[in-house]
């Protein structure tokens, strides 16, 4: 199931400007208000979130509903505030020469609609490397248009690679940045057509999953790196990740299917443990 990012164009100029006449702390508390409005009139927010809650056993409050709210809305904030000044934001990881390493190397890099996931571009700056992000850039034209104006210095070393510009031209692209030995990330948690869905067990009945990464792995012989991006503060993030080594001995549907056991592990694992940063805000186990 697609589901596009509806972020206007008016709300992007809005924050961006409150933010260059006020700073960011005047944006981080301003979102409360924001937040407030989606916590009494997002209905279909709301039973999605209380359907998600129930699968992972966590009694649904509305305390948790309101941080919940809370943390998308910051996290959504942080990725166009980043783009205009990312010396504000701190990524910790304690295996940051070891990610690096993987990213210069070329991987697949699988990232999930999960904390601030589009914000960590900026961690990933290194020299003589070009980054690729494969996503389905459905913001309203307006959002989307004002987002690359103010995108300084991603534009050195992030390319994105937009779906919604056609599959075979993103296919072209992914193919010859992965024969360069340059880094491809994919969201995991959602495929952009039915094809690539593939149903897994997920806390304890099947949704469904994009298995392209992990079939581009095993064609390419390349390894994910799943990669979590966790708020942990105002303009703190951590970074945690597993890489997972195609098994390119097993035929391409058990190599997929096992590569992508490993990644529903790791992903309930991180849910379990951070459950309000999950941003999958509809039926996520949708017949």
């Amino acid at each position: 199931m697609s589901q596009k990012q509806r972020v206007g164009g008016f709300v992007v100029r809005t924050l961006y400007k409150i933010y260059q006449l006020l700073g960011y702390k005047f944006v981080y508390y301003s979102l409360y208000l924001v937040v407030a409005y989606y916590f009494l009139f997002a209905k279909n927010v709301k039973i999605s979130l209380k359907l998600y809650y129930s699968r992972l056993g966590i009694p649904f409050s509305y305390k948790n509903y309101f941080r919940h709210l809370f943390n998308y809305a910051v996290a959504t904030s942080d990725r166009f505030i980043s783009k205009s000044d990312p010396q504000l934001y701190t990524f910790h990881n304690q295996n940051r020469p070891q990610l690096l390493k993987e990213i210069e190397e070329g991987s697949i890099l699988l990232l999930n609609h999960f904390g601030g996931w589009a914000t960590a571009s900026n961690y990933f700056q290194y020299e003589g490397k070009k980054f690729h992000m494969v996503m389905n850039e459905a913001m309203l034209k307006s959002a989307k248009e004002f987002e690359e104006i103010i995108d300084k210095k991603n534009k050195e070393h992030i390319n994105i690679i937009d779906l919604s510009n056609g599959m075979i031209q993103a296919y072209i692209e992914i193919a010859n940045a992965l024969l360069s030995n340059q880094s491809v990330a994919l969201m995991g948690d959602r495929a952009i057509s039915e094809k690539n869905e593939k149903k897994l067990d997920f806390f304890g009945e099947k949704a469904n999953f994009n298995q392209n990464p992990f079939i581009i792995a095993h064609k390419t012989k390349k390894p994910i790196v799943i990669i979590f991006v966790i708020l942990k503060e105002a303009l703190q993030y951590e970074i945690v990740f597993k890489k997972i080594e195609p098994d390119i001995s097993l035929s391409q549907e058990e190599a997929v299917d096992k590569a992508m056991d490993e990644y529903i592990e790791y992903l309930s694992d991180i849910l379990k443990q951070y459950p309000l940063q999950w941003f999958n805000f509809y039926n996520f186990w949708e017949k």
